[in-house]
């Protein structure tokens, strides 16, 4: 790697910048329980991914209402067997 870079060489892409604010990442603070966060830290390295892209994921996914909790899936295949 190089300790200085010359960044006068590069050109600027032409038009104006595209970018869509719905999509934009927006940096947060948040408090977790140290148990918490371990366990997302843990999983995120099982599968390989950053655990700040797990816990985006899961907010994600119930945001959109696709994370189902264990109790509604438990209460649903009672009432299907009923």
């Amino acid at each position: 790697m190089k300790k200085e870079y010359d960044l006068k060489a590069l050109k600027k892409r032409p038009g104006k910048v595209k970018v869509d604010p719905d999509a934009a990442k927006v940096p947060i603070s948040l408090r977790l329980d140290g148990s918490i966060l371990g366990y997302f830290k843990t999983e995120a390295e099982r599968l390989g991914i950053p655990y700040q892209t797990l816990v985006g994921s899961i907010l994600h996914q119930y945001a959109s209402g696709e994370l189902i909790e264990k109790k509604t899936i438990d209460l649903l295949k009672k009432l299907k067997a009923s």
